[in-house]
């Protein structure tokens, strides 16, 4: 009975450890004369013509008539051209690609460190194999999404509804992809938030920023300032200083209404040079309130961004503005 066990014992790290009896260890210089071999870039290629005319049967047929070591580096070769040409995989390619995840490397590199020792896969198919299928797969979401949003069948509530990674990964696909949309399937998203009664769910402030940005609904950007302020509507609020057209213009004017951003969208609208009208119309009010610190602020970032004689001619009007703090804060800069 022991010797039973003691013969399990024995054959459990060969069961475990398959690719022990027949693996044929290589220098890496070895290696980087076979990916070079002239003979084998040839058959390579020739190999390739196969993939991209699908024809599947014969390229496993060539394959199989080849001798190693050129077989498996015919078989890496084949499929890093695949990824560095970023070829669409069609399926009957992507069910070879597929297959290529169990082959069991025969050559092996023994790569040496600090202190350890390793070995690994001279030419490493099946990685390359798992990054192409990864793609695939994105790829396939991509088209997935673009076809749902053109046909109005994208429903945002159930489509961003589930897993915290899978929501995050779409979410991610969206924003990437957004503008390459027809204004049509846009205009039929942000419907979904605008024009519907919205009372228990609402995307991420990521999503909503970019749906506001690419559309230019300002429906959409009036959605976006009702939302607890975050990064996102803090960057684009910078971004809509930056841009500082008419529609920038607006939509700065339209975040004021949330105390959170109304600071750092006043920021932006004091730098405009020269001020539109409804700009200094939105100003002279924020000057009459009685909140000197809020006054002085105001007053201060007009003055740096050059609009001193304008302040000044807002003080001689008597319009009913904090002229004492006005007088002030422009006399302090005289000073300086």
């Amino acid at each position: 009975m022991r010797h039973g066990l003691l013969a399990c014992l024995i054959s459990l790290p060969l069961l475990l450890n398959p690719i022990a009896s027949w693996a044929k260890e290589i220098t890496e210089q070895q290696a980087s004369k076979w990916l070079e071999d002239s003979l084998i870039l040839d058959r390579a290629d020739d190999m390739y013509q196969l993939i991209l005319a699908d024809d599947i049967s014969s390229l496993e047929f060539s394959l199989q008539r080849l001798a190693l070591p050129q077989q498996e580096v015919v078989r890496y070769l084949l499929l890093q051209h695949m990824e560095d040409q970023e070829l669409i995989l069609s399926e009957p390619v992507a069910r070879f690609v597929q297959a290529q995840l169990g082959v069991i490397a025969t050559y092996q590199i023994k790569e040496q460190g600090d202190g350890y020792e390793i070995v690994v896969p001279a030419f490493n198919s099946s990685v390359i194999a798992s990054r192409l299928i990864k793609r695939r797969e994105k790829d396939k979401g991509v088209l997935d999404f673009i076809l749902a949003a053109e046909q109005k069948k994208l429903n945002l509530e159930h489509w961003l509804t589930g897993e915290e990674y899978q929501v995050s990964e779409k979410e991610k696909l969206l924003i990437a992809e957004l503008d390459g949309l027809s204004p049509r399937a846009l205009d039929a998203l942000t419907q979904q938030l605008t024009q519907e009664a919205i009372t228990h769910w609402l995307p991420s402030s990521s999503v909503v920023t970019r749906m506001a940005q690419v559309s230019k609904d300002p429906e959409m950007y009036a959605l976006l300032w009702r939302m607890r302020a975050d990064n996102y509507s803090h960057n684009e609020i910078k971004r809509l200083g930056k841009e500082a057209d008419p529609f920038s213009i607006e939509q700065l004017l339209a975040a004021t209404s949330n105390p959170s951003l109304k600071a750092q969208a006043t920021a932006e609208l004091t730098k405009l040079n020269p001020l539109p009208i409804e700009v200094k119309t939105y100003l002279v009010n924020e000057l009459r309130l009685e909140e000197d610190e809020q006054t002085q602020s105001i007053a201060r970032q007009l003055v740096d961004h050059g609009h001193r004689s304008w302040l000044e001619q807002v003080v001689s009007s008597k319009r009913g503005v904090n002229s004492n703090i006005l007088l002030q804060v422009l006399s302090v800069s005289k000073e300086n």
